[in-house]
């Protein structure tokens, strides 16, 4: 549900396809409406049909908004449109990890050729999460431990660590020299590659800058790693913008549709329709379909020049436009309506008995 507080109106069409009547209303109490099917292609490769959904009033119209491009930008001078939200209507496309951060500490007191093992998994660029492992390899120098990187699978390393100043094979790993408090310097990273029998292959920069080496304990403590893999559509949700925010299975968000304000010269020449729809007339005046924070252009009546004013006016999610009627004033207004009506029958009878009496003594 979705309310506006201020002037405006949401804006509706009989048709899905838009070429039905435009119809205009205040009660944003919507619901999504199975209307036709559609086929898509599952990840298997095999097409399924399923259900669209749309956004539609109780009285079944097409609920109108405008899409984005593929910047993220509303083209709001165009024309609005069905909203569609079923699950199948927008999908989130898979990003592979290209930055992780790792925080363990390597045991300082680790003789030469001890060897910790740290087990992770990033995204490659299908979406897919593969698994590896960083082998860290005490060296034969203070404080320093060699890395190599092997897929999970692999009983040795089969990818060397790469950096941006050499690219060692997997006779000469990446060597790391801690200093003597058991610290890497600020902003260490590493450049990782991880090669597979199947394509895509892992490619990443590790932060390494929280890995330690102090003690005589071996401790993991987190990896992180950016990318996600393909999502769908789960929910949506919308924002005082009038934005219609989809919410995928990867965790992801982004706009999909924008509710225009239609607003009119004179609202009150609305055809009122019933349902509490309007339809436009020629007392009220052509439709115009703003922003929430459009600017109303204006021409100053004493200078004749042209001036901008903003309508106070922005969307309510969860909420919903109540009748503008005071009950208890107007539940006030007919008591004290009915004792005055009772006051005057009272003195009007009061007078016609005295006409009466005095009807009476004459006689």
């Amino acid at each position: 549900d979705i309310a506006i507080n201020g002037s405006g109106l949401f804006t509706l069409n009989s048709d899905v396809t838009g070429s039905g009547d435009d119809l205009y209303t205040r009660d944003g109490a919507f619901q999504l409406t199975k209307i036709g099917t559609d086929t898509v292609t599952t990840a298997g490769g095999s097409s399924v049909i399923v259900d669209k959904a749309y956004l539609t009033d109780k009285n079944g119209h097409f609920v109108q908004g405008w899409t984005p491009n593929a910047s993220g930008v509303f083209a709001t001078s165009s024309t609005p449109g069905a909203i569609r939200l079923d699950q199948n209507a927008f999908n989130s496309e898979a990003a592979a990890s290209t930055k992780a951060s790792l925080a363990i500490n390597l045991p300082a007191t680790a003789s030469p050729g001890d060897t910790k093992i740290t087990k992770a998994s990033a995204y490659d660029s299908a979406g897919t999460r593969r698994s590896f492992e960083l082998v860290w390899t005490r060296g034969t120098l203070s404080q320093q431990w060699d890395l190599h990187v092997r897929s999970a699978a692999d009983a040795e390393p089969d990818t060397a660590v790469t950096s941006a100043s050499t690219t060692p094979n997997l006779s000469t790993p990446k060597s790391l020299t801690f200093d003597s408090t058991g610290h890497l310097p600020d902003g260490t990273t590493v450049d990782v590659a991880v090669n597979y029998a199947t394509n895509p292959d892992l490619s990443f920069t590790l932060d390494v800058e929280n890995v330690t080496s102090i003690g005589g304990q071996f401790l993991y403590f987190d990896f992180q790693a950016d990318g996600r893999a393909a999502g769908t559509l789960k929910d949506y949700k919308f924002d005082t913008e009038g934005q219609i925010v989809g919410q995928f299975t990867n965790g992801t968000e982004r706009a999909l549709y924008k509710l225009p304000l239609a607003t009119f010269v004179n609202p009150d020449g609305l055809e009122v329709i019933q349902g509490n729809l309007y339809a436009a007339s020629g007392n009220s005046g052509t439709v115009t379909l703003r922003q929430v924070r459009d600017p109303l252009v204006t021409v100053d009546t004493t200078t004749g020049n042209n001036q901008e004013r903003f309508e106070f006016a922005f969307f309510v999610p969860h909420a919903n436009e109540l009748a503008n009627t005071n009950l208890q004033n107007e539940f006030n207004n007919m008591i004290m309506t009915q004792q005055a009506y009772n006051s005057a029958a009272t003195l009007f009878s009061t007078v016609d008995e005295m006409t009466r009496t005095a009807a009476n003594l004459k006689t």
